[in-house]
């Protein structure tokens, strides 16, 4: 909200070439342009924040992540905001992932290809504020489309090796395989969720009839400003990126899906090994129990009870019968009281 802020910004020409470099203050961008400061308000935020579109009288604002775009009919100003450290990147544990870091910015997408986009554009004899409107969005869905694929490559490398036959031989290589499976879900909800904040900014422009009537600048200012109900064009075109960008969210999702079901079976794996082992630690401890009270009774009556009958030449021979008796009969009756246990969990 200051209007003293700097704002640095790069200018392009009709033509999508690189036109200028400068900085203005906030206040002076709104004045120049027509704006208030409450439309730029987080134009200058190094967060990406909610994708939207803001139409005014002769001037189109878009904001698509780290791309904040100002569109007339015949210029489009960039601005150019420090970009965040990439938490995701930093703690991913696979420098040579290929998704890790923002290779592939929005805003650095559109500005290397924008003079290509604006050129091919032409030829469907749009006017230059909807060529620039629609390399903005194409821009953001070729990011996303990219982060999507990417993905999914890992996906389909890491279920292909998380064979659970061959993970059950080796219980660390399970947990690895769960830490990468985490790592792409969360990465997949990042890709939904960002398609879905592009589908819903589209939709929302998809609502207003004034708004997309209002995006024909260049008729505007020839004098032939359109009807609320005459935008069929920009209509088609944000229909397009609508169904572009649901594409991706569906897409998205249904990989998530996949990659639950697998990261619940290894799960389920897991804690069946788990339940082996505290049944094993069971039987041991039962096993345990059963000769120590025999080897304690033994003890208690050898050394402290005086009655001659170690002079017996069968003594050694009956206590340890004895004791293994004894040994055998604690350790079925703890089994079996074990394997009750485990009938009343089933």
């Amino acid at each position: 909200m200051n209007g003293n802020a700097l704002m640095q910004y790069t200018l392009y020409n009709k033509d999508g070439e690189f036109a200028d470099v400068g900085q203005l203050p906030k206040q002076g961008i709104a004045d120049k342009y027509g704006l208030s400061t409450r439309d730029l308000r987080v134009f200058d935020l190094p967060s990406g924040g909610f994708p939207h579109f803001l139409v005014r009288e002769h001037t189109i604002l878009i904001h698509l992540f780290d791309l904040r775009l100002l569109v007339q009919h015949n210029q489009a100003l960039v601005f150019n905001i420090a970009e965040e450290p990439d938490l995701e990147s930093t703690s991913d544990s696979n420098p040579g992932s290929s998704t890790g870091g923002k290779d592939h910015s929005v805003a650095r997408v559109f500005s290397h290809e924008l003079e290509g986009k604006i050129q091919g554009f032409q030829a469907s004899r749009q006017p230059y504020e909807l060529r620039v409107v629609e390399a903005a969005l194409a821009s953001a869905i070729s990011v996303l489309e990219a982060d999507y694929l990417c993905t999914r490559r890992r996906v389909a490398n890491t279920l292909q090796t998380a064979d659970l036959d061959t993970l059950g031989r080796d219980e660390s290589r399970l947990y690895g395989e769960l830490r990468i499976i985490s790592e792409l879900s969360r990465k997949l909800a990042s890709i939904e969720q960002n398609a879905r904040q592009v589908r819903n900014a589209v939709h929302e422009v998809l609502n207003e009839d004034e708004d997309m009537a209002s995006m024909y600048l260049t008729d505007k200012v020839q004098g032939q400003p359109h009807r609320i109900e005459d935008h069929q064009e920009v209509e088609y075109l944000f229909e397009a990126y609508f169904k572009a960008s649901d594409f991706v969210m569906q897409e998205a999702a249904s990989l998530t899906e996949n990659i639950r079901r697998k990261e619940e079976a290894i799960q389920s794996t897991l804690s069946v090994r788990r339940n082996q082992i505290m049944v094993l630690e069971a039987k041991i401890e039962i096993m345990m129990l059963a000769l120590s009270w025999s080897t304690l009774v033994a003890g208690w009556y050898g050394m402290n009870v005086i009655n001659y009958f170690e002079e017996h030449a069968l003594a050694f021979s009956a206590i340890v019968s004895l004791s293994f008796t004894a040994i055998i009969l604690a350790t079925w009756y703890g089994m079996r009281k074990l394997k009750n246990i485990h009938k009343l969990r089933l």
